[in-house]
């Protein structure tokens, strides 16, 4: 693991509020090593997806200061600095919805190559030599010309995956992965994930894949109503939780 005084992501004090006063997130800390992986859990509406999206700034926090790899952006600050900073930050992380995203007509191989191509300005030849060793990675070099539609949901997420990948994120963020997916095709997912953890990947997760957070999680961390209720190991959290709302929400999907 990276030192603990300069974190891979950093998030201090972030606060985000929809509307007329919709107060989400309500300060909320977190530091991530490199080459962690922190899963977060919690009950739906609590906050989870929203706050991983104010690290990459898909959601703009309302309050607080976000880091990825010694990038700072401050919430509230403007002109082209900041802009270039955002921009900085999406590059250095890769994000996995719970929707594919994934262009339908479009192969799963020129899904891949498009980033790389059209934001980094790399060479075609190159990003397709890349697009299909992460196809192979993923496992699936045979599917390299198929279409979305002609794809299983799971198969479309490797690609999602396998397309996050191809800009060489320092940091990948998973929200809910496996939730739109039927049962069977849940493990060939969490199975990717898994290899990027074992190979170093920073990761940070927000999934109901119990056994993921078990077996794979170097942290786990329990948010409710907008901040930490309780953070720990796997075996901490599981076996032994602090706090009675983090063994009421463990009851209810245990």
């Amino acid at each position: 693991m990276g030192k603990k005084t300069n974190p891979m992501v950093k998030a201090t004090n972030i606060h985000k509020v929809f509307g007329k006063g919709l107060h989400v997130l309500s300060g909320v800390d977190i530091e991530v090593n490199k080459g962690e992986t922190v899963v977060i859990l919690g009950a739906s509406g609590s906050g989870k997806s929203t706050f991983l999206r104010c690290i990459n700034f898909l959601e703009e926090p309302t309050a607080g200061t976000i880091e990825v790899d010694n990038i700072v952006i401050n919430a509230g600050e403007r002109g082209k600095q900041r802009t270039e900073h955002i921009l900085g930050i999406r590059k250095k992380t890769g994000m996995c919805f719970q929707a594919f995203n994934l262009f339908p007509h479009m192969t799963a191989l020129e899904n891949i190559i498009e980033g790389p191509i059209t934001v980094f300005g790399q060479e075609k030849k190159e990003a397709i030599r890349y697009a299909e060793e992460l196809l192979d990675w993923v496992g699936l070099t045979e599917k390299r010309d198929e279409y979305p539609s002609r794809l299983s949901g799971g198969q479309q997420q490797r690609v999602a995956i396998a397309r996050s990948l191809a800009k060489k994120p320092k940091v990948m963020l998973f929200d809910e992965p496996t939730s739109a997916l039927d049962p069977e095709l849940v493990g060939e997912v969490v199975d990717v994930m898994e290899r990027l953890a074992e190979e170093g990947m920073t990761i940070i997760a927000v999934t109901h894949e119990l056994h993921f957070a078990r077996d794979v999680a170097d942290r786990v961390m329990i948010m409710d109503g907008g901040n930490w209720v309780e953070e720990g190991t796997p075996e901490k959290i599981f076996n032994n939780p602090d706090h009675e709302r983090t063994r009421q929400f463990l009851a209810h999907i245990l």
